[in-house]
């Protein structure tokens, strides 16, 4: 792998700006890894683009110089996803964070890639409407994370993976190519839909750095339940008796021990 010298430092802050590129123990280490604690990061520099141009040019640049990449969203995951571990450049999205269009017709909403979910679900409430994807780290999650990873969530019983409410994105090839998948058509069959080939893809084809995220109708009267059960089989017993007559949005279940153990750090 090419070392990072000084001269590939310069090239990245002629096209991000020099406060933008970051090489310092702190940032080097925030940028570097995600939940995950299993590998140790080595990241060698952090770029921090604020346009798709500037996407397309870091990536050019890192070609030519055979550079590896490692993607950066909101390193929410715990799959070591976003681990840079032999000194690769992290391409952090967090400043291609706007919320650029809303199609009310369609109910598509057009973002960037480091957009955070719960952005997104705020908006969607502003239009008096729903993102459904949801999890624990939906205030720093970032879409196009979600979209690399096809996250699901606790919502998935209902609502599917991230992968359902894609209705089109725009990605960074690896040589800088910007492709336009589906153009957030709710109708396509024109041949193969390559979309779904870069969802889930953990940046391995490509960089995700636009999505148009189809939303929906808030839920009604919902409600939650806390029940108590013997054991696993019960639960699968009663998911089954729900299913067969109610619509549920989430069902999750916890051990007596993990309970304690929320108890005890709560202090109840």
């Amino acid at each position: 792998m090419t070392p990072i010298g000084k001269d590939i430092l310069a090239a990245l802050q002629g096209i991000v700006g020099a406060g933008r590129v970051l090489t310092d123990a702190e940032s080097l280490l925030r940028y570097g890894r995600d939940w995950t604690r299993a590998h140790t990061p080595d990241a060698g520099v952090i770029v921090l683009p604020s346009s798709i141009g500037q996407v397309q040019d870091v990536v050019r640049l890192a070609a030519s110089k055979q550079l590896a990449i490692v993607p950066s969203g909101g390193r929410t995951g715990l799959s070591a996803g976003a681990v840079a571990c032999n000194s690769e450049m992290v391409l952090a999205l967090d400043r291609l964070n706007r919320i650029e269009d809303f199609n009310p017709v369609d109910r598509t909403v057009r973002c960037g890639a480091g957009v955070v979910t719960e952005q997104l679900q705020q908006y969607a409430d502003a239009q008096g409407l729903f993102y459904p994807v949801d999890f624990a780290s939906s205030g720093s999650s970032q879409i196009g994370g979600n979209i690399s990873t096809n996250a699901g969530g606790i919502k998935v019983i209902r609502h599917g993976m991230t992968r359902d409410w894609v209705a089109g994105l725009k990605l960074v090839t690896g040589t800088g190519e910007l492709l336009d998948l589906n153009r957030g058509l709710v109708k396509n069959n024109a041949g193969y839909d390559l979309r779904h080939l870069v969802i889930g893809a953990e940046g391995t084809l490509g960089i995700v750095v636009e999505a148009t995220m189809s939303l929906s109708r808030p839920p009604e009267n919902l409600a939650v339940m806390v029940l108590g059960v013997p054991d696993m089989a019960s639960i699968m017993s009663v998911l089954a008796a729900f299913q067969g007559g109610i619509e549920i949005s989430a069902f999750e279940f916890f051990s007596e021990l993990a309970l304690c153990k929320v108890v005890a750090h709560q202090g109840l």
